[in-house]
């Protein structure tokens, strides 16, 4: 009787183990920097439309999934799917981890904006899903101060110029802009904004030369100059604090210096950023992005790929970029009219986004963005001419160019 017993709890014990549901070894493992409440909805109406697939998502913050991803794929227990900011993009570029979905998003391209930083040749190794564009950002109170109405904001170099120079007049430590250095990326970005507003690049389309001493970029480097008798020069963080404390009246900045400055300045205008004059050049702007990407060691890849593409819908987008800090949607179908005045942050980053510039797929971008900073300090510094300070940038730029 007893061992009747024993052998009907064992039954029992197999049973109620059978009806527990078991962890799905075939799982997408997806790493991303977002919180369950936004992402959920999104990998839930995924798993709605493809029934045998599920997502297990683990949140990974964008400042370190770098280099976890690394240690990850060296232990072989990486993702399927990842998230990653565009800074890190040359590095994995550099190597054979992501996949090549050149064909499963060749369809994406006329109506997402980042793609140089997933590409290498005509290779597409990336989905880009948010951007980090640069606004300019016009302190209400100053320009109020100094007759200046911040609801029309400076629309081309000249009238940014006139604005500067006009709010220097009120003295007591207030500037009319602020101009970023030290930082090599920052400095660099903010530079490169008004050389690609006037049609000026870093680098030859083959990316094996530099075109940073081109007329165009030599030309947005002397209008930088004259800003400078009513200008801050100085540390982006130095900029941000002193717009925050109402001593700088306009300043370009990042999604996170943006998101920080606006909750210390609540009313403060975001603006396109100005370009050359009236219908010479265009808004243009230096841009990061957050980026989808798939890894050839996965067993997953399709699948993977197909909840990349899923998450890249408009409506997915615009719920990633509600959760993130002054991020936009990587969509890049705004309309091309005037925006009126008042316009909103989200229509302004929008409209920007359209004329932004994104960092080639360079293995020595940083490099190349250091060697300019530094050329560009020495002529603010007026320790070299504009032309030399460019031409011994250029110089750098390609022999770094050359190296692969």
């Amino acid at each position: 009787m007893r061992r009747v017993a024993i052998s009907a709890l064992a039954l029992a014990l197999i049973a109620i183990a059978c009806a527990r549901p078991r962890p799905r070894i075939d799982a997408i493992e997806f790493w991303e920097p977002w919180p369950p409440a936004v992402v959920a909805p999104l990998v839930a109406h995924f798993e709605a439309e493809n029934p045998a697939q599920h997502v297990h998502v683990r949140q990974m913050s964008l400042a370190t999934v770098s280099d976890s991803l690394a240690a990850a794929l060296a232990a072989g227990a990486g993702p399927d799917l990842c998230v990653l900011p565009g800074a890190c993009m040359p590095r994995w570029l550099a190597s054979s981890a992501l996949c090549d979905w050149s064909a499963g998003v060749a369809d994406l391209r006329d109506s997402l904006r980042g793609w140089p930083l997933c590409t290498v040749g005509e290779a597409l190794y990336g989905l880009p899903c948010l951007l980090d564009v640069r606004t300019l950002l016009v302190h209400p109170q100053l320009f109020a101060r100094a007759g200046l109405d911040s609801a029309k904001p400076p629309h081309t170099w000249e009238q940014l110029h006139a604005a500067a120079v006009r709010v220097q007049k009120l003295g007591h430590g207030v500037h009319g802009f602020g101009i970023a250095t030290g930082d090599s990326l920052a400095a660099t970005a903010e530079f490169l904004a008004f050389v690609a507003g006037n049609g000026g690049q870093v680098l030859s389309q083959e990316l094996d030369s530099a075109r940073i001493d081109s007329p165009e970029a030599l030309a947005a480097l002397a209008f930088y100059l004259s800003l400078r008798r009513s200008a801050l020069v100085a540390a982006p963080d130095t900029l941000a604090r002193e717009f925050a404390a109402g001593r700088l009246a306009m300043m370009l900045a990042d999604a996170p210096a943006r998101a920080d400055v606006r909750r210390a300045v609540p009313g403060a205008v975001v603006a396109l950023v100005p370009r050359p004059a009236g219908e010479l050049g265009t808004h243009a702007t230096w841009a990061d992005a957050v980026v989808l990407v798939g890894f050839t060691g996965s067993h997953r890849k399709e699948a993977a790929l197909r909840l990349a593409r899923s998450l890249a819908r408009r409506e997915g987008l615009g719920a990633l970029a509600a959760a993130t800090d002054g991020l936009a949607p990587a969509y890049g179908d705004a309309d091309s009219l005037e925006l009126p005045a008042g316009a909103s942050a989200a229509q302004v980053l929008a409209r920007q986004g359209e004329s932004a510039h994104f960092a080639p797929a360079v293995a020595h971008w940083d490099s190349m963005c250091t060697a300019i900073a530094f050329e560009v300090g020495e002529a603010l510094h007026d320790r070299k001419s504009a032309a030399a300070a460019l031409t011994d940038a250029a110089a750098r730029v390609t022999e770094l160019a050359g190296r692969r």
